[in-house]
């Protein structure tokens, strides 16, 4: 029930991937919906190429105490 790590700081380009490792549904949101996963399936994962610089703060819409920020360079 957490992002691992919450904080991340990657180059424009890089591939993040979101592997949910829980047994619930969970997203990984950015406020302004700059990205959205969608449902997460358990044992599932979901890749995002980043493309603007930034920070981007992010929750899981089911759990919203689960936050993280991207850090894009």
């Amino acid at each position: 029930m957490r992002f691992d790590p919450a904080d991340l700081t990657v180059k424009r380009g890089d591939r993040v991937v979101w592997i949910n490792k829980d047994l619930f549904l969970h997203t990984a949101t950015a406020a302004g919906k700059a990205f959205d996963s969608g449902d997460i399936e358990a044992n599932a994962s979901w890749s995002y190429v980043t493309s603007a610089a930034g920070d981007y703060a992010y929750v899981c819409t089911f759990h919203p105490t689960m936050k993280g920020r991207l850090s894009v360079q």
